[in-house]
């Protein structure tokens, strides 16, 4: 197979249906089948799976192609369905648990996501392995709903099992195959007979995946300044009520999220939005719902800040990058979308927040103390900084989460109160640590929650939680899950 470059978005692969079931597909056959790092949007590919010029598939009645459904969680990009398109709506009577054989490609031997120099999860010798269905609809596009019922649509959505704990790491690539074993039928009333063809996911331009959450990023922007020759990649999400008639007339907070040292140097922007959910947890839905704002997350070169205290000239373009947004001139959406070309984004200037983890928590430090007045707060989640280059913390609104086995970022911190309070700032924190056990289900976080808002509410401006029994690598995959410290930091507004 030749060797495909991580930088590369997305990679050529080659679309395949066969009478061989890919639950038992080897090695070569699995490259085979395409795929890399990245991801192509599910609303990118024609009806067959292939999308761009060039000659197509001719379309025929019954199944057309499929995708692969996937969230980000704490411990990476899991699949949690698959979405078989078909040319007409489908009548969801016809549809049983069983209709469709599904299964799903481990990651390559040695991935974990967010480790530097990382294989291609893609780049798989295992076999493809069944997946169980646990709920089947139909649905207008190519995308699982949180009501599980099925609406009219030409895509059936064979759901998997979500293990409530999203801080496990992944073990699926973004590979995925299926087989329909049980006749469907349409609403115009033409049934579709069970087949034995294996259908694959895998194009000519990339795997075809919808990831919830992540599909409306903007990727591979650039900030640039030609009288320094500096330049910085970045991915931007953009509100739905942006992208509305007269969205450009409100003002919206902002979120720069920076991610961790595993994503760079070898990484892509795509990484950064899929192997830990630092930026993009802030773009779900649900998120969004109640607090609409802006998320900016760097793709950097290199490890932009260091264990000895020392950074690159990315750190401070960062800051270059949120104080061009500050100034209302961004106008660069996507000029071949109309709900977004030429349209001029206004952020407002009291809600501009910082956040990230270890590398990406240590430059959120840096930048807020060296720019004291545009952060309205922070949210650092197991990052340090030497204390005599933070004293201007003492001044802001800090929410830092370490765990008690994290031997860098627990420890220096402890070292900051003092001189924070010597500073002036008045500082929570609590003398137990907190239990980790209560993150999740997030759907059951109400004693976390009561918890973690009662030492919010005690008034100091610098609160200091850690968690029993997390390590560094823990902490990325559970912290950003905490509702409350999400809804804290979008609370706060720079006075």
């Amino acid at each position: 197979m030749i060797d495909v470059s991580r930088r590369k978005f997305l990679t050529a692969g080659a679309a395949f249906t066969t009478t061989v079931s890919t639950i038992g597909l080897g090695a070569s056959q699995a490259r085979a089948a395409g795929g890399g790092h990245g991801f192509m949007a599910a609303s990118s590919a024609g009806p067959d799976g292939f999308d761009g010029p060039g000659p197509h598939r001719k379309k025929t009645p019954g199944l057309q192609g499929i995708c692969a459904l996937c969230e980000v969680t704490g411990g990476g990009e899991k699949v949690y369905g698959i979405a078989a398109e078909y040319d007409v709506a489908i009548d969801p009577a016809s549809l049983t648990i069983d209709t469709y054989a599904t299964a799903v490609f481990p990651v390559a031997k040695g991935f974990f996501a967010g480790m530097p120099q990382e294989p291609d999860k893609n780049d798989t010798s295992a076999v493809a392995r069944p997946r169980l269905v646990s709920a089947i609809y139909t649905n207008s596009e190519a995308a699982l709903r949180p009501d599980g019922k099925s609406v009219e649509g030409r895509f059936v959505i064979t759901e998997f099992h979500h293990d409530p704990d999203l801080s496990l790491p992944t073990t699926d690539s973004d590979r995925v195959s299926l087989i329909q074993k049980h006749a469907v039928r349409a609403l115009t009333g033409v049934t579709y007979a069970a087949s034995q063809t294996v259908w694959n996911n895998s194009g000519r331009h990339g795997n075809n995946v919808a990831i919830r959450g992540v599909d409306a990023w903007e990727q591979n922007h650039w900030w640039w300044d030609d009288t320094r020759s500096a330049w910085l990649e970045y991915s931007i999400y953009l509100p739905k009520s942006f992208l509305e008639k007269g969205g450009e007339n409100r003002s919206y907070p902002l979120i720069l999220a920076v991610t961790h040292s595993g994503t760079s140097p070898d990484g892509t922007c795509a990484q950064t939005l899929t192997e830990q959910c630092i930026a993009s947890i802030w773009s779900l839905p649900e998120v969004q719902d109640e607090h609409k704002c802006v998320v900016i997350t760097p793709r950097y070169e290199r490890t932009t800040m260091n264990d000895y205290w020392e950074h690159t000239s990315d750190v401070e373009n960062t800051y270059r990058l949120v104080e061009s947004l500050l100034s209302n001139t961004w106008n660069y959406g996507n000029p071949n979308l109309p709900d977004r070309s030429d349209k001029v984004l206004k952020i407002d200037p009291k809600r501009v927040y910082c956040t990230g983890w270890s590398m990406g928590a240590m430059t959120s430090l840096w930048l807020m103390a060296k720019h004291p007045q545009t952060f309205a707060a922070g949210l650092i989640i197991a990052g340090q900084q030497r204390p005599s280059d933070v004293v201007t913390l003492a001044n802001q609104k800090l929410l830092i989460i370490t765990g008690s086995e994290d031997n860098k970022a627990t420890p220096w911190n402890e070292k900051c109160l003092p001189i924070w309070k010597q500073a002036g700032a008045k500082i929570t924190r609590p003398d137990h640590n907190l239990d980790p056990a209560l993150i999740f289900p997030v759907d059951r976080q109400d004693a976390l929650t009561r918890q973690i808002n009662g030492y919010l509410a005690e008034g100091g401006n610098i609160t200091f939680l850690t968690f029993e029994g997390v390590d560094h690598m823990g902490s990325a995959r559970k912290f950003f899950h905490i509702a409350a410290a999400r809804h804290w930091l979008l609370d706060q507004v720079r006075a």
